[in-house]
């Protein structure tokens, strides 16, 4: 019975910290803004390939 709880709290575990990262990859994709798109670039800009 203790080993069932132990598995499914590991699962558990896991599947929220995957989401987690799902997550906020998402929303940083979704919050930070290219840089290409300032006028003008930010600093360390030349580093970027804006065409």
């Amino acid at each position: 019975m203790r080993e069932a709880m132990v598995t499914r709290f590991v699962w558990v575990m896991s599947a929220i910290i995957v989401l987690a990262c799902v997550g906020w990859a998402v929303l940083v994709q979704v919050i930070v803004p290219d840089a290409c798109t300032y006028d003008p670039p930010p600093a360390n800009a030349q580093y970027l390939h804006c065409d």
